[in-house]
């Protein structure tokens, strides 16, 4: 008898170094996806303050430069106080609020940013208050935008377009590059740590698709190789934010009942 209750005295021991040993791997593994979204949007950051730096050799003595470089100095480092913020709540990234943000103007500042370095052109700039964060939604478009200039020419450009449809306002990004087979959009381009850039962390896409639906929104996208590509942000009017969520509550009680 004191053997048997040795031998599972000996199992339980075992289970709980085994649960240990995985919630420690879980820890771990928790840690280094924190660190590879720090490190992507450090580097986000930092392409940004490379920009700046070279812009800064040719125009450093025009007085507008300099009053859009400090406000763009200003903007980074609230960005890197914002960043170190949010990793202790990092895994899906999570909204605090949501607020009613002006779209097309948070569009426009994007695309005069990003235009410096390759043709950026706002199409479509109808003026449209969205339900969003707005250095979430900031960090959406960059990221998208970006991803349109790594997939085009030098000379090829990219295209925003700011709108209101019903009750929603959509942003989309346009280009011309080299675009995505079906099968790449279907099982890759949202999977974290999957990536075909070199040097990349495989998770802009990911993360500004989790970004848009902590928003309440929906990222979509369209694309053929060869042709280019189109992602398409749909979030919620901010006259219209509380409908939508009553809305869909009132679906998923039905759905229930069902």
């Amino acid at each position: 008898m004191l053997r048997v209750a040795g031998q599972q005295l000996a199992s339980y021991l075992a289970e709980h170094a085994g649960q240990a040993a995985l919630a420690e791997a879980a820890r771990f593994d928790d840690f280094h996806r924190r660190i590879a979204f720090v490190m992507h949007d450090i580097k986000n950051l930092a392409s940004q303050m490379g920009l700046l730096a070279r812009n800064a050799e040719q125009h450093a003595e025009n007085p507008e430069f300099r009053a859009d470089m400090l406000v763009t100095l200003r903007n980074s480092a609230d960005k890197l106080n914002a960043l170190l913020a949010r990793l202790s709540r990092y895994g899906a990234p999570a909204i605090a609020t949501l607020a009613p943000v002006r779209a097309d103007e948070l569009a426009q500042g994007v695309v005069e940013l990003l235009s410096a370095r390759h043709p950026v052109t706002l199409v479509e700039r109808e003026p449209v208050e969205v339900s969003a964060e707005s250095g979430s939604l900031e960090q959406v478009l960059l990221h998208l935008v970006q991803n349109a200039i790594d997939a085009s020419a030098a000379d090829a450009p990219v295209f925003v377009r700011v709108a209101s449809e019903a009750l929603h306002g959509v942003i989309e990004v346009t280009d011309s590059g080299t675009g995505m087979s079906p099968e790449f959009v279907r099982s890759r381009l949202f999977k974290p740590f999957d990536s075909t850039k070199q040097g990349g962390f495989g998770i802009g896409a990911y993360e500004a698709r989790e970004l848009v639906r902590a928003m309440q929104g929906r990222l979509d996208v369209e694309s053929r190789e060869g042709l280019g590509t189109r992602f398409t942000v749909r979030l919620p009017r901010a006259d219209a934010a509380q409908l939508i969520k009553n809305l869909a509550a009132d679906a998923g009680e039905e759905k229930r009942v069902a």
